[in-house]
Formats: structure tokens, sequence, C-alpha cells
């Protein structure tokens, strides 16, 4: 195969990718010295990376939550001439929310949406750009800005996928001492669900604890009772999978 063949498969084979020699969260592992060998080849015979490869690049350092190798290989494309991508940024983000450096990713999502950054006119977040920025806000405890983020996902005409609710979900878990806080994972429910959408393990071990925070065991012994039956939260008949059909 090409070069850039090679680097793809190279890349999927890696299980510890890192990018570059210098930097980064460790050394790279051997899996990525190939990469890196495969990547000097290219060069060395004159081909030059593509958007494509430096995306891969980027998100072979993002599965392992290595930031600066990222951002390294993100500053490379844009040195080379090549302007990123949604996939850039999503990549970006993703090393920060494995990393789980919620400031970082914030930076990262103001550049991303500037229309007047120095990479490119205006880059619209997608699906996995948001819940990437929902992850790493949970995780940093900021459950506010992780449910503001589902409406921001909403108003921009997206369409939010169990994993957004999954996340919404667990976001409202983190505050059970506030008093709407089983309101608002219930309504998020009936959202989801009037989508077509399933709980997925993590969301309902959230909403159930909830119930049970606010001494509402019959409430989550019925979200139980629904995701096992797949039907819909206060109605009957059979409900439809996500991306399936009733």
């Amino acid at each position: 195969p090409s070069p850039p063949a090679r680097l793809a498969e190279s890349l999927a084979a890696a299980p510890q990718p890192f990018l570059v020699e210098g930097g980064g969260v460790g050394p790279p592992s051997d899996e990525l010295r190939a990469v890196f060998a495969v990547f000097g080849e290219m060069r060395a015979s004159g081909v030059s990376p593509d958007r494509a490869a430096f995306n891969a690049l980027v998100h072979a350092c993002a599965r392992e939550g290595d930031v600066p190798r990222a951002e390294g290989a993100f500053g490379e494309m844009v040195a080379a001439g090549i302007g990123p991508d949604a996939i850039s940024y999503t990549c970006l983000l993703k090393a920060c929310a494995v990393a789980g450096d919620h400031v970082r990713a914030e930076r990262i999502w103001v550049e991303m949406q500037q229309r007047t950054n120095h990479y490119s006119t205006y880059t619209p977040p997608t699906p996995h750009s948001y819940a990437h920025l929902m992850a790493v806000q949970r995780r940093a405890g900021n459950a506010s800005r992780t449910l503001q983020l589902l409406e921001e996902l909403r108003a921009s005409g997206l369409t939010p996928s169990t994993v957004h609710y999954s996340l919404a979900l667990r976001a409202c878990e983190q505050h059970r001492e506030l008093p709407n806080s089983l309101q608002r994972a219930l309504a998020l429910y009936s959202q989801m669900r009037a989508q077509g959408l399933r709980l997925d393990s993590r969301g309902l071990l959230a909403a159930t604890r909830l119930c049970d925070a606010h001494g509402r065991p019959d409430l989550s012994a019925r979200l139980r009772q629904e995701r096992s039956m797949d039907l819909p939260f206060g109605g009957a008949g059979k409900q439809r999978r996500s991306g399936g059909n009733s």
C-alpha cells in the first residue's frame, strides 16, 4: 500500500499511540515508533501528509489523553498550510476529555468557533465535539456546564444521542442534593424516550441513584423495569431503540 495507507494501518494497529519523541505524557510506545517510521518514509519519499493523515495522528494522541502531542500534531498541520476541520478539533477535545483537562478543552472550544480565528473562518461543532466537552466538564464536576452544552447542542439544530443524555443524567446525579435535580433528570429521560432512545447502563445507574436519593425507590424500580422491557416512560407499547424501528 501507499505510505498514507500504511500510516493509517499502523495507527489502527497501535494500541498506545503517541506522536513525537519529545514532549507528551511519556515515551512513545513501540507501536508508535513504527508509525514514526512510516510518517518519516512519507516525507523522505516526497509525499506530503494531508489533513486525513494529520487528523489520524491527532486522534492517535487523543486516545491516550496526550494533549501536548495532540496539539503538537495539530500545530504541525497548520504550519504545513493545512487548515483544520471539525475532525481535527474534535480529536483535540477528545484528548482533553481523556486527560481530564476541562480548562484546555474550553479554550479549544472557543478557538474552534471563533469566526476570525487564525486557522479558519468558522468550524461548527459536531455531536462528537459536544460529547467530548460534556464528558470532560462532567468529569470535572461542572454539572451546570454539562447541562448547558446539551441545550446548546439542541439550539444549534443537532440531535442529542444516548451518549449526550447519559452524560446529562450523570451530571444531574452529581448534584442530587438539589431539590429540582430529580425533576430535571426525569425531564431529560422523557425527552430521550420521545426520540426513541434507550438508557445506557451508566445513565440508568445515575437515574436510579438519583431516584433513591430523593426517596423514590418506586421510580427507580420503574426505570429499571422499563429499560429491561424497552418501554417508554409512563406509556405502553414497544419503544424504538436508537437507530431502529418499532
